[in-house]
């Protein structure tokens, strides 16, 4: 993989109290209990990575994240599928039977492995 990864979860509170495993690819990762709407945008300006619980991503904000390539949604969050396949981002449920920080961080990890070896994530 040749750039680091930008991780951002939007509502960390609304997932899980446990600790979340370290992914093991290179990332920076920031995370925040809660989201408001009008913080979506600054919150996600640099992230290559989104995740989602609860928060909802429209079209307008997706259309201002640029270097947003990959949206992992952990609960009900609402996020414009048209608009994140007109810009070719992948969007990933997390397994509803398997809300665990492994699992996430399991499929993070499968998702930037797809990505660097040029395949795509299903």
């Amino acid at each position: 993989m040749s750039a680091k990864e930008r991780v951002v979860f939007l509502d960390r509170a609304a997932f899980t109290a446990d600790d979340l495993p370290i992914p093991s690819f290179e990332h920076n990762w920031s995370e925040y209990p809660d989201t408001e709407a009008a913080d979506i945008v600054p919150r996600l300006f640099w992230a290559t990575i989104a995740i989602t619980h609860a928060c909802p991503i429209d079209a307008e904000a997706i259309g201002q994240l640029h270097k947003l390539t990959r949206i992992v949604v952990t609960g009900p969050a609402r996020v414009d599928v048209e608009a994140c396949a007109a810009r070719g981002i992948v969007l990933q449920p997390l397994a509803a039977n398997d809300g665990s920080g492994q699992a996430l961080v399991s499929l993070l990890e499968a998702m930037v492995e797809a990505a660097s070896s040029g395949g795509a994530q299903s």
